[in-house]
């Protein structure tokens, strides 16, 4: 046998040799895919090496903001009492005195023949507070400045009361309305009560508010 047909025989044995052993590393690269579809991103990693682990991750959750603090708003406690306090001077200055000096001439009332009451009329509010409000007149003197006379009731209308104008017996230059003065002055004493206190309550936490914002 010619030794160039030997040397192709041989040649020949040794590529079927190396295809038979570069087969499987072949089939190995390209099943690796197939067996990474369905394992965990830990085990995708291990198996597939270093270039599977640039895979983009979830982007972590951004933290709550933190809300406003007290202290990082501290007009609103100064406005509330502020608030608080000009209506509590106002309740005050409107309705104080007049129940004071009621008291103290309680018992004293009589009907002022001389006086006319005008202009009565009451508003009630969300079926609680009633607000009334009279001129009372002089008859003898029609150009003299009327005498505005207001008062303040819970649970109470006021609606339909006659109008009768009152003097004291022990003060004359006092005078009322005989509704306000006699029948219902315990009913606007409590009311006056319930509603400053409800006020100067209101005032207190305000203050206790405003002062904690600066001292934390």
């Amino acid at each position: 046998m010619p030794f160039g047909k030997r040397q192709g025989a041989v040649g020949f044995a040794a590529q079927a040799i190396n295809s038979r052993i570069a087969a499987p590393a072949i089939n190995a690269r390209m099943s690796l895919p197939a067996m990474n579809v369905g394992m965990p991103v830990a085990e995708r990693q291990a198996v597939a090496g270093p270039q599977s682990a640039a895979e983009p991750q979830p982007l972590a959750e951004a933290p709550p903001k933190p809300s406003q603090s007290l202290k990082d708003r501290p007009f609103r406690p100064a406005l509330a009492l502020i608030v608080c306090g000009i209506l509590l001077y106002f309740l005050t200055v409107t309705y104080g005195p007049d129940i004071i000096r009621d008291h103290r001439l309680a018992g004293t009332w009589q009907p002022a023949y001389d006086l006319r009451a005008t202009d009565g009329k009451c508003k009630r509010m969300n079926f609680v507070v009633t607000f009334c409000s009279a001129n009372i007149r002089s008859v003898a003197k029609p150009d003299q400045a009327p005498v505005a006379y207001e008062f303040m009731m819970l649970f109470a209308s006021g609606s339909g009361e006659a109008l009768v104008p009152v003097r004291s017996t022990k003060d004359r230059a006092a005078v009322s309305i005989l509704y306000a003065a006699e029948t219902e002055l315990w009913n606007r004493t409590l009311s006056f009560v319930l509603i400053a206190g409800a006020f100067a309550a209101f005032c207190i936490f305000g203050l206790l508010a405003f002062r904690r914002a600066f001292r934390s």
